[in-house]
Order: structure tokens, then sequence, then C-alpha cells
């Protein structure tokens, strides 16, 4: 299921402040946000040395006055070594209505956690990302923060991580054959959060703020939420809700998407 919302100004602040108030209430409730979820991919293993991961799938096909084909496909690989954690993730969207393709984005993601158990632990990450349906052509950045951890137990997670990013951008109209490259500093702040609420169902919550430090009030938000229901131990249906807030996008695209995933998973 995919929604994409065209607001105006007053609607984008109401739709900013309902994403933003329910992250901060939940952060500060637990006494303690491109779209990768990596909190939700996070490994807490009694072993060193091990490989885990999953294979994410969806596919519907509807034939009506129209035809509509919707394929998502996700994919993460976690190696937990004694100390360190590395992480590969990836995500493909792709949408077509009678013969036209109204959506086809992506990511892939590469990241490593150096000293995880420390309070304080640096990390350093990779990312590729496109989103041909909002104008994006490619979204290459690398970066590295400090995560903080500010709880943990068997049930519950809350980190904050800060730094910095080199990003490089391509922008394309193609109606208006305008197009744009930006490469620039960002700071980039996140905020996460995993618990389980039940045996069977967890959730992970991930906020990230980027800007550069000249604009530093006019950011990227971006916000990935996401349910997961335990079928069985290798089997998983996920719920998965996705928001990006631009404040100022090049040309006249979209400054607010989001769309909602439906995934089933299966975990090794």
């Amino acid at each position: 299921m995919l929604i994409i919302l065209y607001p105006n100004a007053v609607i984008r602040k109401l739709l900013y402040t309902s994403v933003l108030i329910p992250i901060f209430l939940l952060v500060n409730e637990s006494v303690y946000g491109q779209v990768v979820n990596v909190e939700r991919h996070r490994v807490q293993a009694d072993t060193f040395n091990v490989w885990t991961g999953g294979l994410g799938f969806g596919l519907s096909i509807s034939q009506n006055k129209s035809q509509v084909i919707r394929f998502n496909t996700s994919a993460d690989l976690t190696y937990v070594a004694r100390r360190h954690d590395f992480l590969l993730l990836g995500r493909n969207d792709f949408l077509r209505v009678e013969g036209d393709n109204v959506l086809n984005d992506g990511h892939i993601h590469l990241r490593t956690v150096l000293f995880r158990d420390n309070t304080y632990a640096p990390e350093f990450f990779l990312q590729g990302q496109y989103n041909l349906d909002w104008g994006l052509k490619r979204r290459a950045l690398a970066g590295g923060n400090i995560r903080v951890r500010l709880r943990q137990t068997d049930n519950f997670s809350a980190f904050v991580s800060t730094g910095f990013m080199f990003e490089n951008e391509i922008w394309e109209d193609e109606d208006e054959e305008q197009r744009a490259v930006f490469n620039q500093i960002k700071s980039t702040t996140s905020v996460n959060v995993r618990g389980r609420i039940t045996e069977s169902v967890d959730v992970a919550a991930i906020s990230y703020y980027q800007a550069r430090p000249d604009r530093f009030f006019k950011p990227r938000f971006t916000s990935d939420w996401q349910l997961r229901f335990r079928i069985s131990e290798q089997l998983r249906f996920a719920l998965q809700f996705v928001s990006t807030l631009d404040s100022d996008p090049p040309f006249d695209a979209t400054h607010f998407i989001y769309n909602v995933n439906n995934v089933l998973e299966v975990r090794f």
C-alpha cells in the first residue's frame, strides 16, 4: 500500500508536528529517527562471530479499470563479532499502474558499530539511495557519529546518535528538463527506540534530523516506524510506516512524502 501526499504549507506543519510529537513523547516516557531503520536490525546475542539476517518481499497485482502491480523487497545481513557489529541493509519499492512507473525507489546501507557494549560507541556508514518518482536520481553519503546508549534491557533499548556526513545528490526534473547536483556537509542526529510488546510482537522506531550547519533549522526529517509480528521462529509479518519531510527540496519537488508497507519476512 502506497500513499503520497502533496500538502500545502499548513498541512505540512500539522503532519510535521504529528510525526515529531509521538517520537519525543516515546523517548521521554521511556527515559532514556533515506530511510533506514538500523535499530530494527540490531542483534542482541550471547554468542559471537555469527551471521544473521532476513529477506522480505511483497507482491500484489490487481486488474479493474487499470492494472496495478506493486512489488517490494528488503534484505538485511548482520555479522556479530566479539566487540563490533557489521550491518548491510537494502530495500526496493516498485509500483506500476497501467504500464506507467509510478514509484521506483530504494537504498543500500552499510554500517559498522565499534565497541557496541560501550555507553559511547563510534559508528561509520555508507549509503546509496534513489527515488525516481520524487526526482532524486542519486543520493550517496558517507559519515560517522557517536552512538550514546540511554537505556538497554532485555525487552527495551534506546539510543541517540549524532555526527556528520558528506552527501552527494543528483536531482532531475524530466518535465522541466532541469538537473541539479549538490555536494555538502550535513549534521545528522537520530533517536531510535526498540521494544518488545509481547512475546510475538515488537516495535522499532528511528528518526533522523539532517541539516547543513548553516541552515540547521531547514532540515530533512525522516522517520521509520515498524511493527513486527512473529508467526514462527523464521517467519514474521511487518507493518512499516516511512515518512520524509524535506524543508527545501530542489525544483518543485514534494516537501512531504510517506508510504505504508506490508512485508513478509523470512529470518535466518
